[in-house]
């Protein structure tokens, strides 16, 4: 592999990372460090071996939608909190509403491509600036209203 698939890669899954953190902070009140991990889960796919078959390439199961129903079905199944289970709702489905833009698409239910796609380079320049801007903009106003709670907290 590359210099530049690794540099693309890693701003990739930081660009994930940093989008789910703030999601995560934001609307479900959990550690937004879970929301990072889990906006990074999907590419997984990665590391699985094509000759699995279609399901385990790149944005196959682990981008569907149904994976990440079933992921937060399992959340709240296993933790019987909301909160929980739509952490993991919005982590993964930043990523696979990221992904989604992409030219690649997503699979419906495995292959990928299945799911119709405007296809923007979403982890280009341009874009990936532009998600790392909302996902800032997002932290700054969850942090000022935090900071306007405990200011009234002590009044």
């Amino acid at each position: 592999m590359g210099v530049d698939r690794v540099l693309f890669l890693l701003v990739a899954f930081a660009t994930h990372g940093a989008v789910g953190y703030a999601l995560v902070a934001t609307f479900a009140g959990v550690d937004p460090r879970l929301g990072a991990l889990l906006a990074v889960a999907p590419d997984v796919d990665l590391l699985f071996d094509p000759a699995w078959g279609p399901a385990f390439v790149h944005r196959g199961f682990t981008h569907a939608p149904t994976f990440l129903l079933a992921c937060t079905g399992v959340a709240y199944a296993v933790r019987r909190r909301r909160t929980d289970a739509l952490a993991v709702a919005l982590a993964l489905g930043s990523h696979l509403a990221v992904d989604a833009l992409s030219p690649m698409g997503l699979p419906l239910l495995l292959s990928p491509g299945d799911l119709p796609s405007p296809g923007l380079h979403v982890h280009g320049p341009a874009l990936t600036v532009l998600l790392w801007t909302l996902a800032g903009a997002l932290l700054v106003r969850h942090n000022s209203e935090r900071i306007t709670s405990l200011r009234g907290a002590r009044e």
